[in-house]
């Protein structure tokens, strides 16, 4: 630690503060920020409170709610950043901490809340996720000097076991067809035939699609970058008959505003796998299914991983078992190369065998 009172702790980015408060506590707390410049501010700011008598206005922290501070967050930090799941991940923490207030937040009740989510079937990935989220939330709670330190920061993560894969196969995927209602139909095709992330299907805009090149934007994916995916004919034909077409906003919008997206379907999602019989089946398999067909249809996974828009081949790897053909084609090399020495083998035997 250097003598202003800045540090960082192993394993997090960002920069931390120390400093004694009105009573000589030590505070530590951190910014949220990368920035060391941003941090000694931060730091400079609150010396300059506590000398005044003023550190951490109580009266200001104890009226402030969790929620408001969900809300407070999203609007000038989460809506900007399109961080993959949050507007969900934000009302469900909304839903459990209720009018908590943001002082009285506490490592406990946050591991209540996590282990509440593992009891109702969320996987420890799932939960890694919203932990991790939190901290981002209650690390721009402490930079906004809404509290003094991050209550979460000392929970660690579970390990997280290997990956799930489950694709459909043709006919799974023939009954989930039947089984969605009308309106439901176009957003499972999407899925099974771009490949596409839900978040990414439901807030893909009319002004992303261009039907006369036959092909999509995803503006942004998780990993920050832009893609673009062709329309085979099906997805071509089902987008094209949408009636939202016309209305130049949301592919698949809100039913009562067509520039906003639909926000629920997970009512729809369950009904249609619950009719086609297909148990432990999430939005997220259909995804894997496009991207398993593709491999089994000889699709190399270099193009698999641009169409998915994986960071990394790494990930995409989870396909490879599923391209024998490709395998075979590899090993089929050896019988060329030895093929030669074995021809030579019988050639010398024959004329060891007419010599004698």
């Amino acid at each position: 630690m250097n003598r202003e009172g800045l540090f960082k702790r192993r394993g997090s980015p960002h920069w931390q503060i120390r400093y004694a408060d009105e009573n000589g506590r030590i505070v530590r707390a951190s910014t949220g920020t990368t920035s060391k410049k941003l941090a000694r501010e931060i730091l400079a700011k609150r010396k300059t409170l506590v000398a005044e008598g003023r550190h951490l206005d109580v009266r200001r922290e104890s009226r402030l709610s969790f929620g408001e501070l969900c809300d407070k967050y999203w609007t000038l930090w989460g809506r900007h950043k399109r961080m993959n799941g949050l507007e969900g991940m934000l009302r469900s923490w909304k839903a459990h901490f209720g009018d908590l207030l943001v002082k009285d937040l506490s490592p406990e009740r946050i591991e209540a809340y996590l282990g509440r989510r593992m009891d109702e079937g969320s996987s420890a990935s799932t939960r890694n996720r919203h932990l991790t989220m939190l901290k981002a939330m209650l690390n721009k709670a402490v930079a906004w000097e809404l509290l003094p330190e991050n209550p979460a920061a000392k929970i660690g993560t579970l390990r997280e076991h290997g990956r799930r894969t489950r694709f459909l196969d043709e006919e799974e995927i023939e009954r989930l067809l039947q089984a969605c209602a009308d309106g439901f139909r176009p957003i499972v095709l999407t899925a099974l035939h771009s490949g596409m992330r839900r978040g990414e299907i439901l807030n893909l805009r009319w002004g992303d699609v261009n039907l006369q090149a036959r092909i999509l934007t995803v503006q942004r994916s998780k990993s920050g970058k832009k893609r673009n995916i062709p329309l085979d004919d099906t997805l071509f034909q089902t987008l094209r008959e949408l009636p939202s077409r016309f209305a130049k906003g949301c592919v698949f919008p809100s039913p009562t505003n067509a520039d906003e997206p639909v926000q629920e379907i997970k009512r729809q999602i369950r009904n249609a796998f619950r009719r086609a019989g297909l148990e432990g089946v999430r939005f997220h398999d259909l995804r894997h299914t496009f991207a398993s067909h593709l491999v089994m249809n000889g699709v190399d996974l270099k193009t698999v991983q641009e169409l998915l828009g994986h960071a990394s081949l790494t990930t995409t790897q989870r396909y490879a078992h599923l391209a024998p053909a490709h395998r075979t084609k590899a090993v089929k090399v050896l019988d060329a190369v030895f093929a030669s020495g074995t021809k030579t083998d019988t050639v010398e035997k024959s004329r060891r065998a007419e010599s004698s």
